[in-house]
C-alpha cells in the first residue's frame, strides 16, 4: 500500500509547474500506521514526507531477581557458636582418612541450609542501570524522607483526627510528604540522566573501537527490542551439519589409533624401570599451623567444596582445625 497521497515535488518548466508524487512510503502492514503526511520543509525540490507508526517500546526489566545464600555476619556467627558446642570426638576416634572427612563434611553441609538460607536480590542487568554516585545519594535521600513521611502519617492515624489539616500533626505530614516529592521527582530526574549519560559514553566508547554489533546491542537494549528468531529454521540442513560434525569426531580416535605402532613381543613392565628402591620417600607430619597458614592464603573467591564458600571456611577455622 502507497501510503502518501499527496504531491512530493514541485517543478517548473518554464511557464508551467509540474506536481509529481515521487517520494513514496509502501508498506504491507497498513493497519500499524496512524497517519502520513508531506511536510512543507524542502530538500532541494522535494518536500519532506512523514508517517506516524502506531508502537508501543516496552521498557526494559530495571532489575534481575536471583536468590543467594545469605552469608550475613549475623549467621556466620550463629554458625560459630554452634560448631564450637559441637561435641566433634568421633572424629579424632575414627582411623580412616576418608570417614573423617565425609564425617566432617556431612556434619558441615547438614547444618549449611539452616544457618544460610536462601534470600532474594535484585541485580541490574545492563550497564543501563549502573547507578552513579550522585544517583545513589538521591535515592538515599528519597528512603530516608520516605520513612520520615511513614512515621509522620501513622501519627496522624493514631491521633484519630481524621486528617483536619488544621493540627500540627497533619501540618508536618504534609510537609513531609511535600519533601518527600520534591526528592522523589529529583531522584528520576538525576537517574534517567544517568542512564542517558551511561548509554552515550558506551555509544561512544564502542564508535571509538569500530565495533557495530556492540552499537546494535546497546541500542537494543535501550530500547527493549527482542532478538529477531527464525520462526522456521532448516531442521533437514541443521540435521546434516550436526551429523557432518559428528562423524567427524567419532573418526578422531580411530584415525589416531591407526598411526601408533604396535609392539607386539613387548609388554608394559618393558617400559618400567628395573630399580626396586622406594621412590616414595618418608612423610613428614602435617601441622595445625600449615594448615591454618595455607588454607589463609588462598584467595576467598575461590570454592573447595560444594557448598561452603572459602569465607565461612576461614572464619570456622579455629573450631575445625584440630579436626582437620
Amino acid at each position: 500500500v502507497q501510503t502518501i497521497q499527496n504531491y512530493t515535488r514541485i517543478a517548473r518548466r518554464g511557464n508551467k509547474f509540474t506536481y509529481s508524487t515521487i517520494d513514496v512510503i509502501v508498506t504491507n502492514c497498513y493497519s500499524d500506521f496512524e497517519s502520513s503526511s508531506v511536510l512543507p520543509e524542502k530538500i532541494g525540490d522535494h518536500f519532506s514526507i512523514k508517517c506516524v507508526l502506531q508502537f508501543k517500546v516496552e521498557l526494559p526489566p530495571k532489575f534481575e531477581k536471583i536468590s543467594i545464600r545469605d552469608y550475613s555476619s549475623n549467621n556466620i556467627k550463629a554458625f560459630q557458636t554452634y560448631l564450637a558446642n559441637t561435641n566433634l570426638n568421633s572424629l579424632f576416634e575414627c582411623n580412616q582418612v576418608d570417614t573423617a572427612v565425609s564425617i566432617l563434611e556431612t556434619h558441615l553441609n547438614r547444618y549449611h541450609d539452616h544457618f544460610f538460607p536462601l534470600k532474594t536480590i535484585k541485580k541490574h542487568v545492563s550497564f543501563i542501570y549502573k547507578p552513579s554516585q550522585e544517583s545513589l545519594a538521591a535515592i538515599r535521600a528519597k528512603k530516608k524522607l520516605h520513612r520520615k513521611f511513614k512515621a509522620k502519617l501513622q501519627k496522624v492515624i493514631k491521633s484519630n483526627c481524621g486528617s483536619c489539616n488544621v493540627c500540627n500533626k497533619c501540618i508536618n505530614a504534609h510537609l513531609a510528604w511535600d519533601e518527600y516529592r520534591k526528592q522523589r521527582n529529583l531522584t528520576n530526574k538525576v537517574t534517567k540522566n544517568n542512564k542517558r549519560e551511561n548509554l552515550v559514553n558506551d555509544l561512544k566508547s564502542k564508535s571509538a573501537k569500530n565495533d557495530l554489533k556492540g552499537i546494535w546491542k546497546s541500542i537494543k537494549i535501550a530500547t527493549n527490542t527482542p532478538a529477531k528468531t527464525n520462526t522456521q529454521p532448516n531442521v533437514d540442513e541443521n540435521n546434516i551439519t550436526a551429523e557432518i560434525m559428528n562423524k567427524h569426531f567419532c573418526e578422531v580416535g580411530p584415525k589416531l589409533n591407526a598411526t601408533v605402532p604396535v609392539h607386539r613381543n613387548f609388554t608394559y613392565r618393558d617400559f618400567l624401570t628395573n630399580s626396586t628402591a622406594s621412590t616414595l620417600g618418608s612423610f613428614t607430619e602435617v601441622s595445625s599451623d600449615k594448615i591454618n597458614n595455607y588454607i589463609l592464603s588462598l584467595s576467598s573467591n575461590k570454592a573447595i567444596t560444594d557448598q561452603l564458600p572459602l569465607r565461612v571456611i576461614k572464619s570456622i577455622l579455629p573450631i575445625i582445625i584440630h579436626s582437620l
